[in-house]
């Protein structure tokens, strides 16, 4: 396995591990699946929240919070430098380059997230 796949389980494993540990710890009147399958909930929201927040930060989502700012500093180079502009075309081929690249790193924790809550659900039927 690539370890674009590995970081996400391992982390799944180690948040699955620690809230399990702790539950089973200070609750005792629950049996370890349940808490094992809220282990396994909780790491899984937590990775669909990091793949779909790392996501939308890729695709662009949270750019029109700085595009007042972006606009302001292309009017004071224009101040400074009447001949300034800026070569959208080029920053718009080097921005899809990087949203794919993006993408293909959010898809491990999403798919990583997903399966840890649809495994979490099949536990706790048990």
């Amino acid at each position: 396995m690539s370890n674009k796949v590995v970081r996400p389980l391992l982390i799944a494993l180690i948040l699955t591990v620690i809230y399990t540990t702790w539950a089973v710890v200070t609750d005792a009147t629950h049996s370890f699946l349940y808490h094992l399958s809220g282990g396994l909930f909780i790491a899984g929201f937590l990775l669909l929240a990091i793949g779909f927040f790392s996501n939308m930060s890729a695709n662009g989502f949270f750019k029109g919070i700085t595009a007042g700012f972006k606009k302001q500093r292309e009017a004071k180079l224009r101040e400074v430098d009447g001949d300034y502009y800026e070569d959208e075309d080029e920053e718009n081929e080097i921005l899809e380059a990087k949203q794919k690249r993006a993408s293909n790193r959010t898809l491990p924790y999403l798919s990583s997230g997903f399966l840890c809550i649809v495994v979490s659900l099949l536990i706790s039927f048990i």
